[in-house]
This record gives structure tokens, sequence and C-alpha cells, in this order.
């Protein structure tokens, strides 16, 4: 009997301190990590009816070059558009996705492992509810806790290829990793979930009437400079009708004269030309030369009978540009969104 009593009070006592824990757990400042928990629990229950446990909760900050060797492209992968032109991604293992896509088609999560597969436009359609109000109540957590807080304005923006493809459109030099590792069903299956946030700097405090603006937080000059700038390359005009544009597959060529790689154009977010530069690659990233400032406007189109034009696949125009090395290659942040305006 004594020996049972002891067992009892030894129980109780693990309990009471476990009780004690999971309050102080509960109670701590909150942190992006804890609100994109909550968010997922409650979004997940509201939209679908699907019950979700996370059983680990991990951060990490890295530089952007290390982020392709923490982050796996199985599964479903995507880039976030935020506020001020930011960008973040977010991933789904293919067990979470499966979960995710069982729920909504048979109005549950099977026991069962899901085998590995390509995620598809369907797929991301059928996620991005999800996703838009994961990250919206993500935003409503941090807001009403954290004082000082600025919303991240992050929602779906577009299905990602693979790791290489998201380096190209991310902007930032870090990000903070935020991994999740869940039960869904509960039980029926275990997932990650993997969010990349863009590290936004502390506001500098300046002193008062110093250069600073109305709330003396940052001074007007270093906003300026941190501010972000997207330049798009433009490497030439083509003038097609709608129906030769809604025809593109993967695999056609366009026509582009050979002189464009020496002539691309970077163009403002108002369509100005701010400088002409050379196509060409920098350790692997896509890059460009400076030649000289803003410049007439390139031809319509280039002459079809032209012999010197050279056919450029649709999906990777700039990926056909010759290797380029050299101190005057200035890498762009926004490497390999070349576009060809039609």
């Amino acid at each position: 009997m004594a020996l049972a009593m002891g067992s009892q009070d030894h129980g109780s006592v693990i309990q009471r301190m476990a009780q004690a824990a999971r309050g102080g757990f509960d109670s701590r400042q909150m942190s992006p990590a804890k609100a994109l928990r909550l968010a997922l629990a409650r979004v997940a229950d509201s939209l679908f009816g699907l019950g979700i446990t996370v059983a680990t909760v991990e951060q990490m900050r890295l530089p952007l070059a290390e982020v392709a060797q923490h982050v796996s492209d199985e599964g479903l992968l995507v880039h976030l558009d935020g506020a001020a032109g930011t960008r973040g991604a977010l991933c789904l293992d293919p067990q979470f996705l499966a979960g995710l896509i069982e729920v909504q088609t048979t109005g549950a999560v099977r026991p069962a492992v899901a085998r590995p597969r390509a995620a598809t436009r369907t797929d991301a359609a059928m996620v991005a509810p999800l996703i838009d109000a994961v990250m919206a109540e993500f935003d409503s957590q941090m807001t009403a806790e954290v004082e000082g807080y600025l919303a991240r304005g992050f929602s779906f923006g577009d299905l990602v290829e693979d790791m290489r493809a998201l380096s190209l459109v991310l902007l930032a030099p870090d990000y903070d990793l935020l991994r999740l590792t869940v039960d869904l069903g509960p039980g029926a299956k275990t997932g990650h979930l993997d969010l990349l946030l863009p590290v936004v700097p502390l506001p500098v405090r300046a002193a008062p009437g110093v250069g600073a603006l109305g709330d003396g937080s940052a001074p007007l000059d270093q906003v300026v400079r941190t501010a972000p700038v997207v330049l798009d390359a433009v490497m030439g005009r083509l003038r097609l009708p709608l129906r030769d544009v809604w025809a593109f597959k993967p695999g056609d060529l366009v026509p582009i004269p050979r002189e464009a790689l020496g002539e691309t154009q970077l163009v403002g977010t108002k369509g100005h030309i701010v400088a002409i530069a050379q196509l060409g690659q920098m350790n692997g990233w896509r890059a460009l030369r400076l030649i000289a400032g803003g410049a007439a406007p390139l031809p319509d189109r280039p002459d079809p009978e032209d012999e010197t034009a050279t056919q450029v696949p649709v999906a990777s125009a700039a990926s056909a540009s010759p290797p380029r090395t050299g101190r005057d290659l200035v890498s762009l942040s926004d490497a390999g969104q070349s576009r060809e305006p039609v």
C-alpha cells in the first residue's frame, strides 16, 4: 500500500510539474515560431475541420546562399508575396501535402504514408487558401502581442519548381527559417512545414530633429537606401497575336536577335530604361555587365529573315547567355527574372 501511494504521489508531482511547464510556455512572449504554431492549428481546424498537433518547432537564421542546404524542394514549394515587394517562401513536404489534399477530397486524412510525387498547380490551388489564412493569422497574432510589430502581409505567390528556381526570386540577404513537425489527423500522417521569412532589420533610433522621420524612428536617408528596387532585364520586344501567346508551351522557341545578349535593357517599374547591359554569368548566377545609361527603346521585333537571329527557349531565354566573368559583372538580386514583353 505504501508503495502504491508513493507511486501516486510521484505521478501527481510529475503532473504538476508538466502543467507548470506548459503554463509557463504558453505565457511566454509571443514569438514568430509560436505565432505560426497557433495560426496553423486554428486555420486548419476552421477551414477543413482538420485536427493538427505540432510536435516540434525549430527556428534558425540563414544567409540566402545556405537556404537550399536546409530546405527540401520535395512536396509543394511556393514563393510568398509580401508588403513593399518583399518575398518569402513556404514548403510542405509530401506527407503534409497529401494530408491536406486527402482531407479536402475524402473528408479525412488516410493513415498511410503517401507516395512522394511532384506537386501540381491543382495542388497549389487547393492549398493556397490555407496559406493565405495562415499568414493572415500569423500577422494577427504578432500584431496583437508584439508592440511595434508591422504586419508582413505575406500571401500565396506562385508555385516554384525547385530550390534553384526559388533562389532566383528571393531578394533578401538573410532569412528566418521556421520549421514545424506536425501530426495530421491526428496521428494519421506526420509532415513538415517550412516557412522562410526575410530578416527585417530593427529600426534605428535617431535624435529628434536630426534627419529622422516624424516618429523619430529610422532616418529618411537610411529608409531610402534600404528600400527594395525591382528592375527587369529585357532582352527584346516582340509583337504577337494574343492567340499565339496563349499557345505558348514549354520547348517553344522565340526569335531573339543575337545582339540582344549585349544590348539587354534594365527597365524600371514604370517602364523607363535605367541602363544598357550585357547578359552573362558570375559564380553560377545570372549577371549583367553595365555598359551605359538609358538608351532608345528596343525595336518592336526582329526581322524574321535575319539570319543572325538566334532561337531561345521560351521558358529559359536568359539561360542561353554565354558565361561571363570579371570584376565589372554586377549580380542582380532578382537574377533570372528576365522577361521578354510581348
